[in-house]
């Protein structure tokens, strides 16, 4: 933190969930892989991202999985100055959004990259982690 002025609060809040992903379990297990994928549509050819288990665009539950790459560029991002309840542990961070190869864009914490250094344009990658509680999760980094 900076020398400014501020007000600080550190509440803690508890999340008990249990989040059905038999038909998106392609996905976490290849995030756990290293791999982001999502799903195409049979039907249309729709790409969506994140993973659905019906087309938005034609309803159809009939897809395949696309690998994404991991290359992305940067389109736009925001400092999360004023943190939820569920992330009060971390610090002020960085949610970006970045495009892949082919146009799909997916919604990610920009990790390494000062606000102030983040440019739309600029290259990143996603990388898989996986949280205290054993659950994977994807992030951007500086390419």
């Amino acid at each position: 933190m900076s020398g400014d002025p501020a007000l600080h609060s550190r509440r803690s809040l508890t999340l008990r969930f249990d989040i059905p992903i038999s038909r998106t379990k392609e996905f976490w297990d290849a995030l756990r892989e290293g791999r982001f994928v999502t799903t195409k549509c049979k039907e249309c050819g729709n790409v969506a991202f994140p993973p659905q288990a019906d087309c938005s665009r034609c309803m159809s539950s009939q897809f395949e999985w696309v690998d994404l790459g991991k290359e992305a560029t940067l389109v736009t991002f925001t400092r999360v100055q004023i943190t939820p309840a569920s992330f009060v542990e971390n610090d002020p961070y960085v949610i970006a959004i970045a495009e892949f190869k082919g146009g799909t864009k997916a919604l990610a914490w920009l990790e390494g990259v000062e606000a102030e250094k983040a440019k739309p344009g600029m290259k990143v990658k996603v990388e898989s982690r996986t949280s205290k509680e054993g659950n994977p999760y994807y992030v951007f980094v500086q390419a």
